[in-house]
């Protein structure tokens, strides 16, 4: 018996596959990992991975250079960082580091897609309140999105925004390929 080949009562039970049956056999794709972003987190994945966030009012940047390969995204809570500290909750803040991973990395403005998710009216209690827009973050969210990634010339290729339903999306960092549905509400009504 060799290494390659089990016998039992002179049985052939198993043998190594031929080489000209092994190169039909594909290779198993690997599953890219998951990267799951909470509000004020961002990544860029020069590798293959699977960006994954919940959105209600807060905003979803998707970016992808369709030559390089190279996807990110960022998960922002408020639209500006005014006073506050230098941290990716704020969309100012986490769309620049966005795009400055992005260039680390050699790519170009002109290469780079946008999908942007999110800005639902969660807090519906407030939207009637008076004030600077209270109770409008989310539309503000998706506001200040458009805003600094037309200043940068990015094209965005997509939008799901608004509205009153948070949203589950994925994206493939290596494709591009983004996934969105809306999530129910406890009653199942969406």
């Amino acid at each position: 018996m060799t290494e390659d080949t089990l016998t039992a009562r002179k049985t052939l039970i198993w043998e190594a596959p031929t080489a000209e049956f092994a190169n039909h056999i594909a290779a198993p794709t690997p599953v890219p990992p998951e990267v799951y972003l909470h509000p004020g987190q961002s990544h860029v994945a020069p590798d293959p991975a699977v960006l994954k966030m919940i959105l209600g009012s807060c905003a979803g940047v998707f970016l992808f250079d369709r030559f390089s390969g190279v996807g990110g995204a960022a998960h922002f809570m408020l639209p500006y960082r005014g006073e506050g500290p230098h941290h990716p909750r704020y969309g100012d803040v986490a769309i620049a580091g966005l795009l400055e991973g992005f260039r680390s990395l050699g790519s170009r403005q002109i290469n780079i897609q946008a999908r942007i998710f999110g800005g639902a009216g969660m807090l519906q209690a407030l939207e009637g309140l008076s004030g600077p827009r209270i109770g409008q973050i989310g539309r503000r969210n998706i506001e200040v999105a458009v805003e600094l990634l037309e200043r940068e010339s990015i094209l965005i290729v997509e939008k799901s925004v608004f509205g009153n339903q948070a949203r589950k999306v994925s994206m493939v960092s290596n494709t591009g390929e983004a996934v969105m549905e809306f999530v129910s509400n406890d009653n199942g009504n969406r």
